[in-house]
């Protein structure tokens, strides 16, 4: 009990020198590094900040700065000018997109009553024509009048055509006359006069097409409908589809300035008719064409789109701020942001002061909002990352990457900053990539001095941990090497008292009788015997911990060995009162062993069976073959070990801690020699027990022998 308080104390004692001496400084000096590292973190990370804003807004106001340089170069009143004269010179253009090096874009340019100049379109206010008045009262009206009776009232075509050929040759204007060609040309169809409406059709296409009818509808487009009809009733299809199909390329290509309704009439008219007619097998290659043709995009639909967004969403807006107002002397471009079609779009304009007729104007630029983000602005920010080593990235309101169209998760140390001046529809993501080095620097760091000291205090107290454990072996070594030395001491003694009393009894007494001789002479060998194994015991295991124990391995009959040893140990066992059981076969062959090594693994077993079996004193001896091995086999019906130290009653000194072997005097060596000759021999020892029911030690050798080398 002394000897185990004083463990406790010797290792609360390590412990303490180790949390004072090591551990709590390594701690502190651990926290103090960590917390430096922290705070130059934060410090640079502040830092960094701050020259990201400043950059940042650079980067916007030059952005913004060179956008506003190129919408300078868009509104450049010799841009509009040059759009005029075009005009005049071929009123079929009408594709005004302004395209430079990086600026693309559409241009429009308004009168001073907002009214759309260019692109130029057919217009949707159709009135009906002015001549009427102007020939209310004169001849070709009166005639007009009277072929329309003879033409609506009284359903008399032919009567009508001669009065409207009568209006023909009087006609003041090329539009009235145009109107009476159409006028007769109806009437002739109506009164099935084919051939001849051809030809009035053919003149009317051929010399008035861009003039337009009552309706609005250009004398070119009604001309070759009716054309077409008139092919098709005289069973001519190919040609009637044929003047179909160019009639629906000009139309295209906006070789009449119609507006979007009389567009959007005519080509679905037409397409629905060649859809229905116009037969891949039978007209191949205008089938061909025409399909290829629908495939492509009208730049006059295009425009025609554009006017139309123009009147609805830009104009009345422009109108508005120009009308709220102040006129100055400097020109000062606007801008407006609005949507069309569910995508955002933005209008540049300015006012163009004396412009055309010394009347005020209005220029517009509509910014091609794919060029703008993809081009422009990418190449920008692009430049400036370089520069400052900044990244940039644009997202919508929803924060999708407007060119990956992707969810862009803004990095913890951006900054988002919008457009000032620009009314643009997307936020600007500006990361400092050396503030998100430094921040993985500082968890690398963090983490690498975090595991680094982890290791060190894992250490430590592995250290720690062994060097108790390496105290408390010693001293419980040292407490079994006293507690051996008391036992064997208390061994000997026994012994060597019996001889030394049979010894002076027969130096003494002269007149023993010869029984009392022989028992006495019997004694003394059999303690003399017993001494000596005692001191093998202790001679043989100096010798194992020296690494010198040797063994004289030869053939011989280890049923003999056993039954002699079993012999000559019979008379301790019982003198003990035990009684002995065995069964040792016949059959074994010879093997090659160390006689003595093996009869003092038997005697060690034997003794510990009659050391620990105190209720029952029955002891069994067997010895037989099983698998090519030899098992030498000794059970009791002792006190038995528990499943806790049965790994641990091999070790030297080991005596299990109870009541019964602490009473019990031994060296503690038996187990400890009984495993090394076993395992000297190429065997093996298996121990079976049960507290309070036995135990079984098994000695297992192969008849082989032990391995050599």
């Amino acid at each position: 009990m002394k000897i185990f308080t004083q463990e406790i104390l010797a290792r609360k004692k390590i412990v303490i020198i180790f949390l004072l001496a090591i551990l709590l400084p390594s701690l502190i000096v651990g926290y103090l590094s960590l917390r430096a590292f922290s705070s130059r973190r934060e410090a640079v990370k502040k830092l960094l900040e701050s020259n990201l804003w400043i950059s940042a807004e650079a980067a916007l106001k030059s952005t913004e700065k060179t956008l506003f340089e190129r919408e300078k170069e868009a509104l450049d009143r010799e841009n509009f000018a040059r759009l005029i004269l075009q005009k005049e010179a071929d009123q079929t253009i009408f594709n005004y997109s302004f395209i430079s090096k990086n600026t693309a874009g559409k241009l429009f340019l308004l009168d001073n009553n907002y009214q759309i100049v260019i692109p130029k379109t057919g217009r949707e206010n159709i009135q009906i024509l002015s001549w009427e008045k102007n020939i209310k009262d004169n001849e070709f009206a009166k005639i007009l009048k009277r072929a329309e009776f003879f033409e609506f009232s009284e359903g008399n075509y032919s009567q009508a055509g001669e009065v409207y050929l009568k209006c023909i040759s009087i006609a003041p204007s090329k539009q009235h006359k145009a109107f009476a060609l159409e006028s007769l040309g109806r009437c002739y169809l109506s009164s099935k006069k084919y051939d001849k409406a051809y030809k009035v059709y053919s003149e009317l296409s051929s010399k008035y097409e861009q003039l337009q009818n009552k309706a609005g509808h250009p004398y070119g487009i009604v001309a070759a409908i009716q054309s077409s009809e008139i092919d098709k009733l005289q069973k001519r299809e190919e040609i009637g589809l044929n003047i179909l199909f160019n009639l629906y390329k000009k139309i295209l290509n906006g070789f009449w300035l119609i507006n979007l309704p009389t567009y959007d009439f005519f080509i679905s008219e037409i397409e629905s008719y060649l859809d229905n007619n116009l037969q891949q097998e039978k007209f191949l290659k205008m089938h061909e064409s025409y399909t290829a043709l629908r495939k492509q995009k009208s730049h006059y639909l295009q425009e025609l789109v554009f006017s139309d967004f123009l009147k609805r969403e830009a104009i009345p807006k422009i109108k508005e701020k120009l009308t709220h107002s102040r006129e100055g002397v400097e020109v000062q471009s606007e801008r407006l942001l609005t949507t069309h079609r569910e995508d955002f779009c933005l209008i540049s304009y300015t006012i163009l002061p004396n412009f055309y007729s010394n009347k005020t104007f209005y220029g517009g630029f509509y910014w091609d909002m794919n060029h703008l983000k993809k081009e422009t602005l990418t190449k920008l920010f692009e430049d400036i990352s370089k520069d400052s080593g900044l990244q940039f990235q644009i997202v919508d309101e929803r924060s999708l990457n407007i060119l990956s169209e992707k969810e862009e998760l803004a990095p913890e140390d951006s900054l988002i900053l919008s457009y000032r001046q620009f009314p643009l529809p997307w936020k600007v993501v500006v990361t400092q990539p050396a503030s998100i080095g430094l921040e993985r620097t500082a968890r690398r760091e963090n983490f690498f001095y975090g595991v680094l000291l982890a290791v060190i205090v894992v250490l430590m107290f592995l250290g720690a941990f062994l060097i108790a454990r390496d105290i408390s072996r010693e001293s419980e070594t040292t407490s079994l090497k006293t507690q051996f030395i008391h036992n064997v001491s208390h061994e000997l003694k026994t012994p060597l008292t019996l001889i030394r009393l049979y010894g002076e009894t027969l130096q003494r007494k002269e007149n023993l009788k010869k029984e009392e001789k022989e028992e006495a002479y019997e004694i003394i060998t059999k303690e003399s015997e017993r001494l000596s194994h005692m001191i093998n015991n202790v001679l043989d295991f100096s010798r194992i911990e020296m690494s010198r124990k040797e063994f004289n391995f030869k053939n011989n009959d280890l049923a003999k060995v056993a039954q002699n040893t079993l012999d000559s140990y019979r008379y301790h066992l019982e003198k003990k009162g035990f009684s002995i059981q065995k069964e040792i076969a016949s059959d074994l062959p010879e093997m090659n062993f160390d006689g003595e090594a093996i009869a003092s693994v038997l005697v060690n077993l034997l003794s510990n069976a009659m050391k620990f079996s105190h209720k029952i004193k029955e002891v069994t001896v067997k010895l037989f073959k099983d698998n090519g091995n030899v098992v030498l086999q000794v059970a009791d019906k002792g006190i038995g070990i528990s499943p806790k130290d049965i790994s641990r009653i091999f070790q030297r000194f080991y005596r299990v801690k109870n009541k019964i072997v602490s009473e019990t005097r031994g060296s503690g060596l038996g187990l400890t020699l009984v495993k090394h000759i076993s395992e000297a021999h190429g065997g093996w020892i298996k121990v079976e027990s049960e507290p309070e029911k036995g135990s079984i030690f098994s000695v297992i050798l192969p008849i082989s022998g032990p391995k050599k080398g």
